[in-house]
């Protein structure tokens, strides 16, 4: 009589247990660096780098789900790209914009809208970066400020997976593009100190 009982509770626990779906495997990214870019070297004896974005933690704003957010990718752009080579005064940069925001697009409706796999979300990335030559009692010699800008898209049928992998690529470009727009800023604004 038991092993009956226990045959039909198997029996009632099989869909169940099936039903059950184990997650996917967290994807892991690899470090964003920047050494790979050219050093710029600057006539400072110091370098400070400050992040004055806060993340909202709230809509429309993603940045605290990405995998690297572009507020710290920036940070480490600094700490990879820029260089003390020696002087008096010391450079600050100036994180000033990180943000990353969420929009909702707009899908067909209908026949057509079942058959057609769309793009749901676009994701708008922006770093701006002010960078200052200050002396010893910390007043500003000369400053560049630059920014980029990069947007893309999502399918609907993405995955956790796929979106963290979309947002990782979002900061690498966006850091990539901030990169080429700040080096003409560097040498038009702070080309005196360039070594």
């Amino acid at each position: 009589m038991r092993l009956r009982a226990a045959l039909f509770l198997l029996v009632l626990m099989v869909p169940v247990l099936s039903a059950c779906e184990t997650a996917p495997p967290a994807t892991t990214f690899p470090e964003l660096t920047f050494r790979h870019k050219q050093p710029i070297r600057l006539a400072v004896g110091s370098i400070e780098i400050y992040n004055e974005f806060r993340m909202p933690f709230a809509p429309p704003n993603v940045e605290h789900k990405m995998p690297v957010a572009p507020g710290p990718a920036a940070e480490r752009w600094g700490q990879d790209v820029l260089q003390a080579a020696g002087g008096p005064d010391k450079l600050v940069m100036v994180i000033t914009d990180a943000s990353v925001t969420e929009t909702p697009l707009k899908r067909k409706k209908g026949l057509e809208g079942a058959f057609t796999n769309e793009q749901t979300e676009r994701y708008d990335g922006r770093i701006a970066v002010r960078l200052e030559i200050r002396t010893a009692l910390n007043k500003r010699r000369a400053v560049a400020e630059a920014f980029a800008t990069r947007s893309t898209t999502i399918p609907e049928d993405a995955s956790l997976n796929d979106r963290e992998t979309l947002w990782y690529g979002l900061t690498e470009k966006l850091l990539d593009d901030f990169d080429t727009a700040v080096r003409p800023q560097v040498s038009a604004h702070l080309g005196d100190f360039l070594r």
